[in-house]
């Protein structure tokens, strides 16, 4: 009896142990996903900041241009009115000695200081208040006959030509009274006072001058008269450039064409977007010579984002590196713009600054729970290489993620990942796992979310407009054909819907071309890099290219459409894959890279950069893009 309690108790208490392991399990894991999410809210926000800022300088940049342009209209304006002025001055003797006098406001004679009045006017004349009535007061008070109002003269009070507050009537006519006269004792010119008006009328020979004075006052009060209305407001940098591309199309014979295509179907297709950067390139040059400055060509890829909204890519900093980058000189510009320079110009600078870009073999600091060290980890893995028990391998890899991290991305050490841990090689779901214990459960997710809602119909329909070729074709029919549907079976069976979507990327981002060090390849070819056909797991052979580690996918099966299993190739050995379906067997695929530290093939380089970036959103706008992938994504994620 007392054995079987004990026994009872000994089972009772493996069970709470299991039991407490996991609940701890499950609690670090969810309070390393929120902080890794708070951690990535935290990138975001200093990004958006970062944006801002930048915003924030292009337009201090732009207020401080319109500000110096205004100024310097300005100042142009007021000195050519001085010119114009003196030259009206001199234009009646110009071999006498001119200056500029004043006469009385009443009489017209000549009046020697201010107040514009003769002594004998101002000994004689006073000016009494006005009467209610309205009724002019004593000698000397000025009578405005148009309006039967006058104006009274006080001798307390400052007399001031210039101030019309004061004197509402005086500058009705005109706004001098004043004239030149010869100082050697000549004729002068009748004097002209806007409170004389018959004085004008009967000297029409007689031209009206500006008020003019040797005296400060005077010139400013002309200069204030004749200030320039404000310019209009000068259009923000984007508007700039949007209307000078928009000017470039006008002026050329098929820019029109362009204009026309974007407007009917809201996209540009890949000839005219080639046409669009010939012609932009073609004035670029004739305006600004063969090497234009750093400014004009981002002035043009501004322009050509902003009146073809739909080109913007919205995961870029400013939204058109995928025309003209100025960090790294690439783009459509830039590579258009070598090309014509090439026969003519040969760059001598100096070496340029690497460029560091975040891909999968980069290694990332990641925060987890416990992890075991020193001996106690080297204990575990040598444990977990005998243990059978599926839920202690999980926990035991799970544990010693960071050691393997190490191992992957030491050099020395990367080739003995998996012999070093065997059980990649027959326990399914141990690469999903390592990879969402690198970015997140959410991050994991997305292919297998977002694919079918967001990206397979826009990469069908991007597919079309593409040289249709023999296999490109059988991809579209693939694509588009669902058993579940009425659709006819596609003569040529090849791979199922999903597997044939995702293969078309290899067709829309293909290879690069060839150079010295490789040869260019086809996109056929470079399908067979992503996924090979078997009918039976020991028709497999290990192959490729010595000290060549990228993985491929191993579908076995007696139809392409009707796989049984996946496996990932790797170092001559095949992993299992834990998904059943192509799109997860893709999926796991693309997280090999990341969980074994390896560089993407060189021939697939564009079709998994697109997904990275654009599909699982890692490591945006620190990894090095092709202008392709970014004008891809534009087009997918403007929704055209």
């Amino acid at each position: 009896m007392s054995a079987s309690v004990l026994a009872f108790q000994t089972q009772l208490a493996s069970v709470m142990d299991v039991l407490v392991r996991n609940t701890v399990c499950e609690i670090t894991r969810l309070y390393e996903d929120s902080l890794v999410n708070f951690q990535s809210i935290i990138v975001q926000h200093e990004e958006e900041n970062a944006s801002l800022k930048m915003k924030l300088q292009q337009s201090e940049k732009a207020l401080a241009l319109q500000s110096q342009r205004e100024s310097r209209k300005i100042g142009a304006e007021c000195q050519e009115n001085l010119v114009h002025s003196d030259t009206l001055i001199k234009q009646e003797e110009p071999e006498g000695e001119v200056k500029i006098d004043m006469f009385c406001a009443v009489c017209g004679k000549a009046a020697e200081s201010e107040p514009p009045f003769c002594d004998a006017c101002r000994k004689t004349v006073s000016f009494q208040p006005q009467s209610p009535e309205g009724s002019p007061g004593v000698e000397g008070s000025h009578q405005d006959e148009s309006a039967g109002k006058s104006v009274d003269f006080s001798e307390e009070t400052e007399l001031n030509m210039f101030d019309t507050e004061a004197f509402p009537g005086l500058f009705d006519k005109g706004d001098s009274c004043f004239s030149a006269k010869d100082v050697g004792g000549g004729s002068a010119f009748t004097p002209i006072s806007p409170m004389v008006p018959m004085v004008i009328s009967s000297y029409p020979e007689v031209p009206v001058m500006p008020s003019v004075s040797q005296s400060g006052p005077s010139r400013t009060g002309r200069r204030s008269a004749k200030r320039p209305r404000p310019s209009p407001e000068v259009e923000d940098m984007a508007a700039e450039a949007r209307e000078l591309v928009r000017a470039v199309l006008a002026r050329r014979p098929d820019g029109e064409r362009v204009v026309k295509e974007y407007r009917i179907n809201g996209t540009l297709t890949d000839t005219t977007r080639r046409h669009l950067i010939n012609i932009l390139v073609a004035h670029m040059t004739e305006t600004q010579g063969r090497i234009p400055p750093k400014n004009v060509r981002e002035l043009y890829a501004l322009g050509i984002v902003t009146l073809f909204p739909s080109l913007k890519d919205p995961f870029s900093k400013k939204g058109y590196e995928h025309f003209y980058d100025g960090q790294n000189g690439t783009g459509y510009l830039a590579w258009r713009l070598k090309t014509v320079q090439r026969k003519t110009f040969h760059r001598t600078g100096g070496e340029q600054k690497p460029i560091v870009s975040r891909g999968p073999n980069f290694e990332r600091q990641t925060q987890l729970g416990e992890q075991l060290q020193g001996d106690v980890c080297k204990e575990a893995v040598s444990y977990m290489a005998q243990c059978t028990d599926q839920e202690q391998v999980f926990l035991k890899m799970r544990e010693t993620f960071q050691y393997r991290q190490q191992l992957v991305h030491d050099p020395q050490k990367t080739d003995n990942v998996l012999s070093t841990f065997p059980r990649f090689l027959d326990t399914k779901g141990l690469v999903n796992q390592d990879f969402t214990l690198l970015f997140g459960l959410e991050t994991a997710c997305k292919l297998l979310e977002n694919w079918d809602n967001s990206f397979k119909a826009k990469v069908i329909k991007e597919a079309r407009s593409l040289t249709q070729s023999a296999d490109l074709c059988n991809l579209l029919k693939c694509a588009e054909y669902e058993p579940s549907s009425d659709q006819d079976v596609p003569e040529v069976l090849g791979w199922d819907s999903d597997m044939a979507s995702v293969l078309l990327l290899v067709h829309l981002l293909p290879p690069p071309p060839g150079g010295r060090k490789s040869a260019k390849i086809s996109a056929r070819e470079a399908v067979d890099r992503v996924v090979q056909f078997y009918k039976s797991r020991t028709e497999w052979r290990p192959g490729g290219m010595e000290g060549q580690r990228q993985p491929y996918l191993v579908a076995v099966g007696s139809r392409r459409d009707q796989i049984e299993s996946f496996y990932l190739a790797l170092d001559c050995h095949l992993i299992p894959c834990q998904a059943n379906c192509s799109l997860g067997a893709f999926d796991e695929l693309f997280k090999a890279h990341f969980v074994f530290g390896l560089s993407y093939d060189e021939a697939l380089s564009s079709v998994y950069t697109f997904l990275q970036t654009t599909v699982y959103n890692i490591d945006v706008g620190s990894v090095k893009e092709s202008p392709r992938v970014k004008e891809l994504r534009a087009r997918m994620l403007n929704n055209c």
